[in-house]
């Protein structure tokens, strides 16, 4: 006798659970198959950026070099600044004509010193389409005048970059679009227009005073002989301004911001401060 032996069933699967994973579909493996590539070609950016940047850095540092020229300045009275980039640092020395020294990566020669008639001229290289930055900016230069041209008048027009000087001079103006000036030592008569950056000003004896900040800080600290006539107007930014010890007919237009007066009013004298405040700060005290 023949006896079928029949297995019995197989117990049934138990179902998916909530946290049980599914079979990965098409989509999500296409998805995080795009997020790797990304990664990778972000990650080879980088690398390739860090590369080119450490390359022109080897190869700015490896071309800098110093420039130096000189120009005759007897007869010279104006010194005239174009600053579109780079630092300039204007001295006074023992030497017999107009030195002008520079360093920089590239580019050193394309600073210029030359004499127009009584006025000396010293600008910096223009540069086109963000070639200062690729070829290491303008580098720096320092200007060493004649000391027995102290009292000569400056104008300085300045785009960017730093400017410092310290000596003696007649009238001096400074037009600032952007970066930082330093000015000290004696002016006759001041006329300065800051649109942004900040100007610090430690001069003696000014007569005659026209600050202007359309943006930015101006610090100005005038010592020695009393100012006859000083006129500031800010429309934003701050100026803190400080002035010889002494009596001032002060007046001010404030439509807005703060204007703080330490010195007081003095109506009918002969030393003059008219502030024109628009927005922003002025701070208005005498020396110490």
């Amino acid at each position: 006798m023949t006896t079928d032996l029949t297995p019995p069933p197989s117990a049934p699967a138990p179902p998916a659970g909530p946290d049980s994973p599914g079979p990965e579909s098409p989509g999500t493996r296409g998805s995080s198959t795009v997020i790797a590539v990304l990664v990778i070609v972000l990650g080879a950016l980088i690398v390739f950026g860090t590369i080119i940047g450490a390359v022109f850095s080897t190869i700015r540092a490896a071309a800098v070099s110093t420039d130096s020229r000189a120009v005759a300045v007897s007869g010279v009275d104006t010194l005239s600044i174009e600053l579109n980039a780079g630092s300039l640092t204007v001295e006074y020395a023992d030497v017999d004509e107009a030195e002008l020294e520079v360093t920089a990566p590239f580019g050193g020669d394309r600073w210029s010193l030359e004499r127009d008639g009584d006025t000396l001229t010293v600008s910096s290289p223009r540069w086109e389409w963000g070639m200062g930055w690729v070829f290491g900016g303008s580098g720096s230069a320092v200007l060493l005048l004649p000391d027995d041209l102290e009292g000569l008048d400056a104008e300085l027009q300045m785009a960017a970059g730093s400017f410092h000087a310290d000596g003696e001079f007649g009238a001096v103006g400074l037009s600032v679009g952007a970066g930082e000036v330093d000015l000290a030592g004696a002016a006759e008569d001041l006329t300065i227009d800051l649109s942004a950056g900040r100007a610090t000003l430690e001069l003696a004896d000014v007569d005659t005073a026209d600050l202007t900040v359309s943006a930015g800080s101006m610090d100005a600290a005038l010592t020695g002989s009393q100012p006859s006539d000083i006129r500031a107007e800010v429309s934003a930014g701050s100026l803190n301004l400080v002035v010889p010890e002494g009596s001032y007919d002060v007046t001010s237009d404030v439509s807005a911001g703060n204007f703080r007066n330490s010195v007081g009013s003095d109506p009918g004298a002969d030393s003059t401060i008219s502030v024109n405040l628009s927005a922003g700060q002025v701070s208005l005290r005498s020396a110490r």
